[in-house]
């Protein structure tokens, strides 16, 4: 597909997105201007064989501009009130992770599915870094990458829509609001441009780069009482319709039917993992101050950015949320290798035995 062809694809799929993200404000469902265009644009690919596209740079971008968003709700109070969560926190991350490779494991014996590839697309973790790991693994990353994604699409329709009504019709605080700073600050702007360009060099390094950088710069440059220039609401809403676009062109309906019948056991997988999340957000919740919604929405594996404005719709604390979703995805990129690579052979080698 030539320049032209790759524009007018793109125009098209934004177009459809505007719709999609449209009609779900006009219905007031949550997260309206990511899943509006991920659920346009996938109606298009399966009723008229769309063919979509999704801009690389905008994409960069948005995820850039929503990393500042989320850095803005972060307060003086909210990196010492995230201390007494961190150890709980980490060992109730730990316990879902065992338990997703625990269920990965007995459905690879169901199925003919090899445990490697299983346990890749099973655990709660990003996308790109799980695909990653399966390429260095050597796994099967064709279907690593469609038991992600059936586990991401999963967690993104159904926790927003069960949070939204579940604490907000509970009497939660309603949403947050970003503090108020100096409109004419606009030098900090320049502060920003080198926030991305770090985020850019540092992308081979931490994971998520793109929101996690400016996301804590921001913060910490929040925290310290600087006035930091506030960008029009728009900005963010076009970012959350780039991020809803490049996730419904990710989704290849060609690629989840030639999955088959593999994709009904992870899809199962995928809403055990939910129920998993409530239950263990709930015992946060009890364990912790944290009201329900964050403490869900803090377990929950369904994308930093995406949970953080989920929180910030149904009462919950964003910057928490956003802070132990930093926590959950370094675990998962930092220890979750070392723990495969550990357990993986001996695994193996038991299931050769039962074999024989």
């Amino acid at each position: 597909m030539g320049e032209n062809g790759q524009l007018r694809s793109i125009v098209k799929s934004y177009l459809i997105a505007l719709i999609g993200g449209g009609l779900f404000t006009l219905l007031h469902l949550p997260l309206p201007w990511i899943l509006g265009p991920v659920t346009g644009l996938l109606l298009s690919k399966i009723f008229w064989n769309n063919r979509t596209a999704a801009s690389q740079p905008l994409r960069k971008v948005s995820y850039w501009l929503l990393g500042i968003q989320i850095g803005n709700t972060f307060t003086v109070h909210t990196f010492h009130n995230v201390q007494p969560y961190l150890l709980i926190y980490t060992l109730l991350t730990l316990l879902l992770i065992a338990i997703c490779m625990v269920n990965a494991y007995m459905v690879s014996k169901w199925v003919n599915v090899d445990m490697k590839t299983s346990m890749l697309g099973s655990i709660p973790g990003g996308l790109s870094a799980v695909t990653a790991l399966s390429e260095s693994m050597k796994a099967n990353t064709g279907l690593v990458t469609i038991f992600q994604t059936i586990r991401l699409v999963s967690i993104l329709f159904i926790i927003p829509f069960a949070a939204t009504h579940l604490f907000m019709d509970a009497g939660s605080q309603g949403p947050v609001q970003l503090p108020q700073t100096e409109q004419g600050a606009w030098w900090t702007i320049g502060l920003y441009v080198i926030m991305y360009i770090i985020a850019r060099l540092t992308n081979r390094v931490i994971p998520s780069s793109l929101v996690i950088v400016p996301m804590l710069l921001t913060a910490i440059l929040q925290v310290s009482g600087m006035h930091l220039y506030q960008f029009p609401h728009l900005f963010f809403v076009a970012a959350q319709l780039t991020i809803g676009v490049y996730l419904g062109h990710s989704i290849s309906i060609r690629d989840l039917k030639k999955a088959g019948r593999l994709c009904l056991y992870y899809t199962g997988l995928s809403i055990l993992l939910i129920l998993l999340c409530f239950g263990l957000g709930f015992l946060f919740s009890k364990l912790t101050s944290l009201n329900m919604a964050t403490s869900v929405l803090s377990m929950a594996p369904g994308g930093l950015v995406e949970m953080a404005l989920t929180a910030q719709t149904t009462g919950g604390d964003p910057s928490i949320v956003s802070s132990l979703q930093t926590i959950r995805l370094l675990l998962v990129v930092l220890i979750l290798p070392l723990l495969l690579q550990w357990t993986l052979p001996k695994l193996e080698k038991h299931q050769r035995k039962e074999e024989t």
